[in-house]
């Protein structure tokens, strides 16, 4: 869409008044900052193939700030909808305008102790909700991956690895407990004022999962690209700073903290199959495979040398 369009869209649908847009980012959908009368604004628009996880998002979302949980506020269309829905050269799309607030990205490991109560708060505000929540399982976490390995014809030498060692981290999370999951809760998705005041964001992925998830998402301090064996103790001691502010409101079992080194690699799995899925089978190619598979290999390795001790 041109910024004409956009400008002509919103003013169509929203009772706010805008002069100007400009693009913002995008990943699954396309975000820009709109402008007018002193304001700031975030539109968002979604294609056709996140509609229905971004709707749920839209409900998510409305719940939490009904209870006063710090994430952006829909505005609600003239005829009070939550997003509006429009077709532009045959293509379906929905649109959310949210207002827009001032902040950074915190750094790796800055203010873990109050993320930890934010994320604390989250899933205890959570448990109570009744909407819907897409399921996500091995399904989604580990067999994704192992089925686009498959498409890909990667070795079956190299690929029997990856099954082995998804199966046996499966077998070490599964019995986990379930319940609201953010999904992404990585730190761009964090937002910090210049007033200190944290807010949370983006719930297209939001999930019935692993809590503990959420949890290790936003403490893995490991590299993803390169291994790095200082990554584990550097994880190590964000998690704990997490944890205190966590727990102070909702609890966590042992079997979840143990989990969290399980989950980092797991994370691997999920996160490379949805680097493929947003972008297209040929974004990655058998050198990356490997360098992912050597990061796995010695992750294991490590933890396991740990565990001995």
């Amino acid at each position: 869409m041109t910024e004409a369009q956009i400008i002509t869209l919103i003013k169509r649908h929203y009772a706010v008044h805008v002069d100007s847009v400009e693009f913002f980012r995008e990943g699954g959908c396309v975000s820009y900052i709109a402008f007018g009368a002193g304001e700031k604004y975030l539109l968002k628009i979604v294609n056709k193939a996140f509609m229905d996880t971004v709707k749920q998002s839209v409900h998510i979302m409305t719940f939490l700030a009904g209870h006063d949980f710090p994430v952006p506020r829909i505005i609600s269309a003239a005829d009070g909808r939550c997003y509006i829905a429009t077709t532009d050269h045959d293509c379906e799309r929905i649109c959310i305008l949210f207002t827009f607030i001032e902040g950074r990205e915190p750094g790796l490991g800055e203010r873990m102790e109050e993320t930890g109560e934010l994320v604390g708060r989250l899933h205890h505000l959570m448990s109570r909700y009744g909407g819907s929540l897409t399921v996500h399982d091995k399904a989604f976490f580990i067999d994704r991956y192992i089925d686009i390995l498959r498409r890909k014809a990667y070795p079956e030498i190299k690929l029997a690895r990856y099954i082995e060692y998804g199966d046996a981290l499966w077998e070490s999370v599964k019995a986990l407990p379930r319940g609201f999951c953010h999904g992404d809760l990585h730190r761009g998705n964090l937002l910090l004022t210049p007033s200190g005041q944290l807010y949370l964001l983006d719930f297209d992925t939001s999930c019935l999962g692993f809590p503990a998830y959420d949890a290790m998402v936003i403490c893995d301090a490991t590299d993803y690209f390169y291994f790095d064996p200082g990554g584990f103790d550097r994880a190590t001691r964000i998690y704990g700073e997490f944890l205190n502010g966590y727990t102070r409101h909702h609890s966590i079992t042992d079997a979840e903290r143990d989990a969290f080194y399980s989950l980092i690699a797991i994370r691997h799995y999920q996160l490379q199959a949805t680097i493929v899925e947003m972008n297209g089978l040929d974004c990655i190619g058998e050198a990356f495979i490997d360098r992912q598979l050597d990061w796995l290999m010695r992750w294991r390795e490590q933890c396991s040398k740990v565990a001995l001790h």
